[in-house]
Parts: C-alpha cells; sequence; structure tokens
C-alpha cells in the first residue's frame, strides 16, 4: 500500500510550513532518514526526513507553498509496488489545499510538481497587494481583511529590500499568494521597463517611511513576548560576579587548546556555572503548568542567537555533563547551524532554562523575557574592568553583572537570589566547579 508522507510538526509553535526546496524529485529512492526538502517553519529552515523506504510517486506540492501540519505532500511507493501506477491511483495533488481560481485565456495550468520534505525554509508568506495583469493571464492576489495580502516570507523580505509594494505583484501561489518567484518577475519586468530620471527631492527633506512587513519569525517572537509578559508574574534578581580568576584560567587553557583551535569564551564558563547551579537548584530548573510545577530531569541549556530577521533559541542538552571544550563546541555548533538555518528539531526543542548575552555589545546589564514553560532566564552582561572594595582597600576588578528574571509562580524571591549565589560562587572560584 503507497505511503502519504504529511507535513510533520517541526518546532513546538509551527501552524504551517513552506516549502522551501524539494531535494527529491518523482522516481527516486528514498530510505529512511533522507531528507526530501527544506521546509521554512516558524523559526528556521529545517529538514523534512522520510521514515520509510520507498520510490517517489507523487509531489503534491511546489516549491514556495504554504503547507497545513498533516497536509499530504508527497506519497511513496512500496517495494514491489509501480510508481507510476501508484501516482495514477492516489491523484497527484488531490491531497493538496485548493489553488486560488485563476482566469487565464489559454490551457489550464500543468500539474503542480513538488517532492516530500520536513521542515526547512520556503518563499512563501502573507503580504499585501491586488491583482495584477501579467501578459495574457490575469491571477488572483488574494486580499485580507485591513488590507494585507497574502505573501510568503521571502517573498516580503525580497519586495522589502527592493522597495516593491506586494500590491502591485500578481500572486500565483495557493489563494492567490505572493511568493518568491512572482516578485522576482516582477523585478524582470521592472529592470526592462523605461526609467523615469529621479525627481530632484527638496533640500532637507526627510525620507519617506520604510514598511516592512512582519517575517514569520518576527510574528512569532511577538506573540511569544506578548504571552509570556500576560501571563507569568515576573521577578527580576542581580547580582555583580568578580571574573579575574575566570578570565586567568580561560588564558591557560586557550594556550593548552591552541593546538586543536579551540578558544574558550568567558561564555562558556557562565553556560558551566549555570548548568551546574541548575542541579543544585532543581526548581529553577523547571516548568510551570497550571496543575504542577515540573522540575526537569535533564539540564538543556537554550543558548539565544542573534540572526537577522530575530532571534533563536537552539539548545545545548544535558550541559551538566559537558566539559568546557565541549560546551564551546556544542555552542558554536549550534550558533552555526543557527545562522546556516540548519538546525534540526532535536536541536530545537527541550530546553529548561536560557542564557542570554548581550556583553559582546557592551550591554552592562539588562532584563530578559522568560521564554515560556520555562521558569528562568539568565541575563548576561558584559565583562568589564570596574573599581571594587577588597577588603579596605578601593581596587581595580574584572566584574559582570547578571540578572535572572524568574516566573514568580513557580520561583521565590530566596530561590532566584540562592541559584544566583552558586552561579557566582562558581564563577569566582571557578575551581569549585571540578568538584
Amino acid at each position: 500500500m503507497p505511503i502519504e508522507v504529511k507535513m510533520a510538526k517541526l518546532s513546538p509553535t509551527m501552524e504551517s510550513g513552506q516549502l522551501v526546496k524539494w531535494l527529491v524529485k518523482v522516481g527516486d529512492k528514498v530510505k529512511e532518514g533522507d531528507t526530501l526538502a527544506e521546509v521554512q517553519t516558524d523559526k528556521a529552515v529545517m529538514p523534512m526526513e522520510s521514515f520509510d523506504d520507498g520510490v517517489v510517486a507523487v509531489l503534491d506540492v511546489k516549491e514556495g507553498d504554504e503547507i497545513a501540519l498533516g497536509q499530504r505532500v508527497l506519497v511513496l511507493a512500496k517495494k514491489g509496488e509501480d510508481p507510476k501506477a501508484v501516482a495514477a491511483s492516489v491523484g497527484q495533488g488531490k491531497a493538496a489545499p485548493a489553488k486560488a481560481a485563476a482566469a487565464s485565456t489559454s490551457a489550464a495550468p500543468a500539474p503542480a510538481q513538488s517532492s516530500s520534505i520536513h521542515a526547512v525554509h520556503a518563499d512563501s508568506t502573507l503580504v499585501g497587494g491586488n491583482g495584477h495583469d501579467s501578459g495574457a493571464v490575469a491571477a488572483v492576489t488574494a486580499v485580507q481583511p485591513g488590507g494585507r495580502v497574502r505573501s510568503s516570507p521571502l517573498a516580503r523580505k525580497i519586495a522589502g529590500s527592493e522597495g516593491i509594494d506586494l500590491a502591485q505583484v500578481t500572486g500565483s501561489g495557493p489563494n492567490g499568494r505572493v511568493i518568491r518567484r512572482d516578485v522576482d518577475a516582477y523585478l524582470a519586468q521592472a529592470k526592462t521597463a523605461p526609467k523615469a530620471g529621479p525627481a530632484a527631492a527638496p533640500a532637507g527633506a526627510a525620507r519617506p517611511p520604510k514598511r516592512i512587513p512582519h517575517s514569520r519569525m518576527r510574528k512569532t517572537i511577538a506573540d511569544r513576548m506578548q504571552k509570556a509578559k500576560q501571563a507569568a508574574p515576573e521577578i527580576h534578581v542581580t547580582v555583580d560576579i568578580r571574573m579575574d580568576k575566570v578570565v586567568e584560567i580561560r588564558e591557560t587553557l586557550n594556550k593548552r587548546l591552541a593546538a586543536q583551535k579551540i578558544k574558550l569564551s568567558l561564555g562558556d564558563f557562565v553556560t558551566k556555572a549555570v548548568a551546574m547551579a541548575l542541579v543544585k537548584h532543581p526548581g529553577v530548573n523547571a516548568s510551570y503548568e497550571p496543575d504542577a510545577i515540573v522540575e526537569h530531569g535533564s539540564v538543556n541549556i537554550g543558548i539565544a542567537v542573534a540572526l537577522e530577521g530575530g532571534l533563536i533559541v537552539p539548545v545545548l542538552q544535558n550541559a551538566d555533563r559537558l566539559g568546557l571544550r565541549e560546551i564551546r563546541i556544542g555552542t558554536e555548533a549550534l550558533a552555526g547551524a543557527a545562522r546556516s538555518n540548519k538546525l534540526t528539531p532535536a536541536q530545537m526543542t527541550g530546553g529548561t532554562f536560557t542564557i542570554s548575552n548581550l556583553g559582546m555589545y557592551g550591554v552592562r546589564q539588562f532584563d530578559a523575557i522568560l521564554n515560556l514553560p520555562e521558569v528562568g532566564i539568565l541575563a548576561v552582561g558584559s565583562v568589564e574592568k570596574r573599581p571594587v572594595v577588597d577588603g579596605d582597600k578601593l581596587t581595580v576588578g574584572t566584574m559582570m553583572t547578571v540578572t535572572i528574571t524568574a516566573d514568580h509562580r513557580a520561583v521565590d524571591g530566596a530561590l532566584a537570589a540562592e541559584f544566583l549565589r552558586s552561579v557566582r560562587e562558581f564563577l569566582e572560584e571557578p575551581a569549585a566547579m571540578l568538584l
């Protein structure tokens, strides 16, 4: 019996995905674990993997299409089955969502061809715009209430960078959605059209406002941050930590690791100290639920990574079991995967506590917003020289300020303070992390 491959949930908050790129075609043999496609989720571009062996018989969607959870994206013919017979029996594209009606003066469009996928990145999103004639074919662009036009995130990004009003672009995606190829076609047409001379702007005139449509990632960030502020009563606790001994040990260790081309950061020591403090204070390594506080058995630390379009939090699994070298390697791998859109679902889920570090921007101290359902997030500031009192003397010390934001429904001020005290003790006496 043929195998229907459907869109799986590739991130905890994913509601739909956009097919960025097919990595298979009809007739290809695939095995369990093979990557079928790349899909844009609400967080990142992710791979869609096959859970079965077979031959690709049908691709239901095209690159750039929006795909609902549970929607069929391709069909595999099992061993002994004829792929052509399978395609004829299941019907190509029959499980895909209905496309927007398009008025055409010629023959019906060719059947859509796609391939099986997990989630990576796609180029169809919601944007605004009205229908726009192109040649002999008039396509329908869907306009949502309030004048917004359906478009893909990639289409919006290109349109924003090129200064294109999506209302002037004809959409050829599902339900008239404007996708990348529509914007590319519009740009190509604009380049061949005669150009009018630039109008001279009055001296001292203000630049016109620039409208930047929300990306899928930005919408998700906005929604989660708003819910966090509304749902969780926060408490903020701040301490200063003297980092002189960590700086000294880091220099010594980096000399030993130079041959391996590994360079520890001060943030790696913070991650190690936080992981050990979470073991000591399991009430902070927890999640809040309406009927219980769940203390997690593993210490999985989310490391906030800034991207061009927003913020993503890949997870360093079992951080309490890792040495500084492993923490550096793991953190670099996560950051690299995040910036190249190659994070896997396993690297984005399971976090029990988050660290947000703005020290590299020269920020001394800030308050982070909770990453629900986690009950704590640590905001890390810059490491800098400051005057400090050492006994009865005023001296110069290497200092760092950290602030924990805690969900007061689960974490009281005393517990937050005890947690920070442990973090400070580990960093001010780093040898203690070896015990």
